[in-house]
Order: C-alpha cells, then structure tokens, then sequence
C-alpha cells in the first residue's frame, strides 16, 4: 500500500431495513481502517437512529435531510467529508473485506483520479454472479460501453479524490441513470480507471420496480451525439419492453417505440415492423416504405 489516507464512505438512506447494519458492517470489517461512515438520512419516515446505535464506532455520523432523493443525499455527504478520497455505498449493498484496499491501491499505482469496479449480482434465492468491468478500448465512449455492457459502472463499486468528486457532484434532478449519467460526465474530465477484481455485492432483489423514464430519456438524450446507432437502438428497445411491462403511459411507450428505431438501417426490415407493430395493411405498407426509404 502506498500510502493511508482517510476515506470518506457516503452511504445515503432511505426508509432503510435491517439489511443497512450488514452494509455498515461490510464497512467496519475492511482490511483498511482509516475511514469515516457518513450516513445521509433522506427525510427517512422511520427512526434510523436505532440501526446505527447498533455501531460503537466514533467512525459513523449521520445527518438528516429533508426527503428529496438519493442523489441530494450523496451531494450532501460528499460535501461533509473530510477525507482525501471518496467511497460510495448504496445501503443495501455490501463490501468484501479488501474493498477499500484494492480501490485505494489501484487509484494509486495507475495514478487515477477514480475507479468503477466489478461486482458480484445477488439474486433473492442466494446466487451470486460475477460481472467484470474493463477498460475502454481505443476510442470508445464510456455512454456506449455502459450500454453495451449493462452493469457497468455500478454506484458502490466508485471510488475517486475528494476533489474531483466535488467538482462533478451527482444530479439531483435524475431519479434514474444517476450513476451512468455521473460517471460519463466524470469521465469526461477525469482519469478514470477499472478494478477488475470484484469486491462489491449488489443486491438485486432490492431494485426498485417503478422505473422513472423521463430522467432516462433525458440522460439518453443529452448524450445522443455520442452514442453509436447499434447500442442506442437496443437501448430503446430495451426500455420499450420495459415500458410496455410495466404498463407506462401511451406517451411513453409511442417515444420509445420511434426512438428504438431511429437508425432503421441498423434493424431487420422484420425486427423494424415487429417494433413499430403496424394494426393495418396499409401502416405496413407505410412502415415498409419508410424503411425502404432509410435504407436508400
């Protein structure tokens, strides 16, 4: 180890349940222990208090905050750290005990400024599968490497300065994407590198059900002119059947169904008209003519 920081662990909350005491846990069991817990109460409706006097550890503070959302919560707790790195900590999720000795270790030695990480996905039956994140190749963008790669750059896996984290901060107006959305801008400006090894948990079995699409939409489009024409068509088509699923509005399921063929060139002329998904003769005639049209 090259050197022994303080870092700063943000775990923001929420209505938290007993599974937050596993994540502090997960944090005070780390191989490095020259850490602060700061855990960011988002206008919580239960007493959380009770949870973290669990804990005799000098380590952990907490504040309360009105309820906004998450991305408040981290901002906030970022914003209190007096750490020279930052770790983030969803809190139903979990560390393996080196998590902290491997980020710091890998900043360090590439002489980064942050780090996105492997991780393991648990399911509700137990299973746990790894995913594991790589460098971007020569060119590539990080918007389309996170959507090629689906679990790319996963909140509890990052790890960067104090100072860069400030700078970038998380926005506060997105109730999904936050993560993608926080790490394409930080990449932009900042060296940003992968650990391979997977030292988080994330657990899929607490996902959140209702999905937020306007904020991806919005993600999705203040990214667009980077994004390859391929990945942004599956992207959408993804999103669709994730909207028709879920039973989103009209309005919502007719974006998509356009958006997931706005590159006609790069769809089937079937994979087109099973999209656009014509009632009538004559709209598939339409459908065929305009893909033909696309094709030219």
């Amino acid at each position: 180890m090259l050197s022994t920081p303080l870092i700063s662990v943000i775990i923001p909350v929420f209505n938290p349940s007993e599974e937050i005491c596993e994540t502090i846990q997960s944090v005070l069991n780390q191989i490095y222990q020259n850490f602060e817990i700061i855990i960011v109460d988002d206008g919580s409706e239960i007493d959380v208090i009770p949870y973290i006097n669990r804990f005799d550890d000098q380590r952990i503070m907490y504040y309360k905050l009105d309820h906004k959302n998450a991305n408040v919560a981290r901002n906030y707790g970022i914003t209190c750290s007096k750490g020279k790195y930052i770790a983030m900590l969803d809190s139903d999720d979990f560390w393996l005990e080196s998590h902290l000795e491997d980020c710091i270790n890998t900043l360090q030695n590439a002489k980064a400024d942050g780090v996105y990480g492997s991780l393991f996905l648990k399911y509700g039956n137990g299973y746990e599968r790894p995913v594991y994140v790589r460098h971007l190749n020569e060119g590539e963008k990080m918007i389309n490497y996170l959507l090629s790669a689906g679990v790319g750059a996963q909140t509890s896996t990052l790890f960067f300065t104090k100072e860069s984290a400030r700078d970038i901060l998380w926005d506060e107006t997105l109730a999904r994407h936050q993560d993608y959305d926080f790490i394409v801008r930080y990449h932009r400006k900042y060296k940003l590198i992968p650990k391979t090894k997977p030292t988080v948990i994330y657990n899929c079995s607490n996902m959140a059900k209702s999905i937020d699409y306007q904020s991806c939409m919005r993600f999705i489009k203040n990214n667009i002119r980077d994004i390859k024409p391929q990945f942004y068509n599956d992207y959408n088509l993804k999103m669709l059947k994730s909207a028709i699923g879920n039973n989103a509005s009209h309005d919502i399921i007719k974006q998509y169904q356009k958006e997931a063929t706005r590159y006609p060139s790069y769809l089937s002329f079937d994979k087109y008209i099973s999209i656009m998904n014509p009632k009538t003769w004559h709209k598939k005639l339409l459908c065929k003519l305009i893909y033909i049209f696309h094709l030219l």
